[in-house]
């Protein structure tokens, strides 16, 4: 709580006095530490307090909070009150519930959400670059570094770094845009209302249909939504072609969550949830494309 009140400190401007703050801490601040602010018994504010290794995992904070900037303006987020250099920030809280990773979309709220990655497709282009297979190479030369001398690791990276020699790196069918790179249902803030896009923590210059294959596989799309995806992201764009590349980027998706696990126990190993996801995503058919296919003895 210490640490807390020094980023209160840092906020004075924008918040009563200390003894007048309550706060509760979201469960799902997976990658850093999320809390609610109340005053006046109303919630106000959320602050989420960085905790991972930017440089490990790819993240360019500067480049972030633009981002997170010119998404609120374009209405697609919750309003900046506050940040600092750290990649610490504070927006205001709606109330919008996050969606469920068991999320079934009718057709209408994926007409939505296509419509709202268009909008937030036209954002300005950030300098910092975010192409999936360079983030999975990077976070495997992290994973071998830090592993050396872990047997278990060493076997794990065996088994990622065979699958990433496999994959298939699909055509550019799109130019770069300003990408989210992160839209599991838990980075949408949605009802009949209103949706939000949270979280730009991986936000950087990349593909297009990135965006939409992590909406696909997350979302938990059938193969006639994935299409509805396509089509109403952009009317006309070679539907054949597209969904090809969006099957790539499932996979790539895929391993990019398992890499991400491995390389997040491997750097806070007192967080043992991560490994334990690690090897559910690895052996849970449903998350991880390659069972069955290129699945190792370990």
């Amino acid at each position: 709580m210490t640490a807390l009140y020094e980023y209160f400190a840092k906020m004075a401007g924008i918040l009563p006095a200390p003894s007048n703050i309550e706060t509760t801490e979201f469960e799902d601040g997976f990658s850093n530490r999320v809390y609610l602010i109340h005053w006046d018994q109303v919630p106000q504010l959320v602050l989420r307090v960085p905790n991972i290794d930017c440089t490990a995992f790819y993240i360019n904070r500067s480049d972030e909070i633009n981002t997170l900037k010119f998404a609120a303006s374009a209405g697609l987020s919750p309003r900046v009150v506050w940040h600092d250099e750290f990649g610490a920030v504070a927006c205001d809280f709606v109330n919008q519930p996050s969606l469920d990773w068991a999320v079934v979309h009718q057709d209408k709220d994926i007409i939505r959400i296509a419509q709202a990655l268009t909008k937030a497709h036209c954002l300005p282009i950030s300098e910092h670059e975010y192409l999936v297979f360079d983030v999975i190479e990077h976070y495997l030369k992290m994973i071998k570094h830090h592993g050396v001398n872990d047997s278990s690791v060493c076997a794990e990276y065996e088994y990622l770094h065979a699958i990433f020699e496999q994959l298939d790196r699909p055509a550019a069918l799109l130019p770069p845009v300003l990408c989210h790179n992160d839209l599991n249902p838990k980075n949408f803030l949605m009802d009949n209302k209103k949706l939000w896009l949270i979280d730009w923590e991986y936000s950087g210059t990349g593909d297009a249909l990135f965006d939409l294959a992590v909406i696909a596989k997350s979302h938990n799309l059938d193969d006639r939504q994935v299409a509805l995806l396509v089509d109403s992201y952009q009317p006309g764009l070679p539907m054949e072609e597209a969904l090809e590349v969006i099957t790539d980027y499932v996979e790539a998706y895929g391993l990019r969550e398992m890499a991400w696990l491995l390389l997040k126990h491997l750097l806070t190993p007192e967080d043992t949830i991560s490994l334990e996801y690690y090897y559910e995503f690895k052996t849970t058919p449903s998350l991880n494309p390659f069972l069955g296919i290129k699945q190792l003895k370990l």
